[in-house]
Formats: C-alpha cells, sequence, structure tokens
C-alpha cells in the first residue's frame, strides 16, 4: 500500500482553535517524464504518445468552449465549463445584516471564467484503497497518529459536479456543487484554509 506523508498547521483566520492536514508531495512530475513512463514496457514511443495526448487535450478544450461536459481518460477526471460568480449579504463587523441582497443585486461584474474539473468516484475509491498516511512534523520526523479507519474514507464525495478550478500552476480550493446524486466538493479557488480541495466524485 502506498503511504503518503501529511502534516497538521493551525488556521489562523479564525478566532477560535482550527487546525486542518496538509499532504506532503513530492516535485511535479512534468508531461514528458509521464508519457516516458507510460510507454515504458510498451511498444509505444513517448513521442507518439504526447502528440495523442495533445491533440486529445485540444478536442478537450473546444467541446469545453462548446459548453460539453468532457472526460478526461476512462473514468477518471472530467472537466467542465464554471462561472465563479456569486453576491450575498454585507455584514458588519459583530456578524449583523446591514444590506440583505436579492437575485436582482447578482451581476456578472468583478466574476471569473474558470475551468471546472472533477474526480470519478470510481477513480477517488481506487486511490482511497490503495493509500496510507503518515503524519509528520515541521522537521520531517514521524509522528505517531492513527490512520483513516473508515472504509472509504480518503473519497471526497458523492456528486455530478464541483466548483471551477484556480488559476496558477497551483491555485486550487475546495468548493461544493449539487449534482443528480448529490453534491461533492471539486477544484476551485483557495478555500478558508488556504488549502486545495480535492475533486468531487462523479
Amino acid at each position: 500500500m502506498a503511504k503518503i506523508k501529511y502534516t497538521v498547521k493551525e488556521n489562523t483566520k479564525f478566532s477560535t482553535h482550527s487546525f486542518y492536514a496538509v499532504p506532503v508531495t513530492h516535485d511535479t512530475l512534468d508531461f514528458f517524464e509521464l508519457c516516458e513512463e507510460a510507454c515504458e514496457n510498451t511498444s509505444i514511443e513517448p513521442s507518439i504518445m504526447r502528440a495523442a495526448v495533445t491533440e486529445y487535450m485540444k478536442a478537450v478544450k473546444r467541446n469545453v468552449l462548446k459548453g460539453f461536459r468532457c472526460a478526461v481518460g476512462d473514468q477518471f477526471l472530467f472537466v467542465y465549463p464554471y462561472l465563479e460568480a456569486s453576491v450575498k449579504d454585507q455584514k458588519d463587523k459583530d456578524g449583523n445584516i446591514i444590506k440583505a441582497v436579492t437575485i436582482k443585486d447578482f451581476t456578472l461584474a468583478g466574476s471569473k471564467s474558470r475551468l471546472g474539473a472533477s474526480v470519478s468516484s470510481k477513480f477517488s475509491q481506487l486511490f482511497a484503497n490503495e493509500v496510507s498516511w503518515q503524519r509528520v512534523d515541521a522537521s520531517g520526523a514521524a509522528v505517531e497518529d492513527e490512520d483513516i479507519t473508515q472504509s472509504g474514507g480518503t473519497q471526497s464525495g458523492t456528486g455530478d459536479s464541483g466548483s471551477g478550478s484556480g488559476s496558477g500552476d497551483s491555485g486550487s480550493g475546495s468548493g461544493s456543487g449539487s449534482g443528480d446524486s448529490g453534491s461533492g466538493s471539486g477544484s476551485g479557488g483557495t478555500d478558508d484554509n488556504g488549502q486545495g480541495g480535492g475533486g468531487g466524485a462523479e
């Protein structure tokens, strides 16, 4: 079983104590490296795979711009158009509503176009079944802690949609979206912890 390290950080944005887990990841594997590895023990040339995947993603982009939800891989990822736009009541420092908004107050001014992404429940469950977690401190030393005991506890949720992805190479966060089968979280803008959330399960 694969083991991934994680550390625990405090969210200082809240007045009450709040802590959250942050996976400790390695360097990013780029497109070329992954194509090289994917072609090991096959007769496929990495250059051919790169060309095929590049053209595939061009097709995904074209169809997302037409408003379609597109599968990336077989039962892996789904990408779709997403609009980051909302309006909410204005409150004072004590949390009292000073201006209640209505649908007439909604406008796209200041909104952002985003590309949404969600992880299929099948792939998410496979990950949950094959991973374990090792807590470490700030220096990287192992800390004794219990692993997830609930079956499928690392699955990100169920549902048919998630929120849009953040901008930048590592811009991500959590956001919820409801669908035909329930609700789930998707990759999106930065959440309250300043950390990226997992994709909602299809």
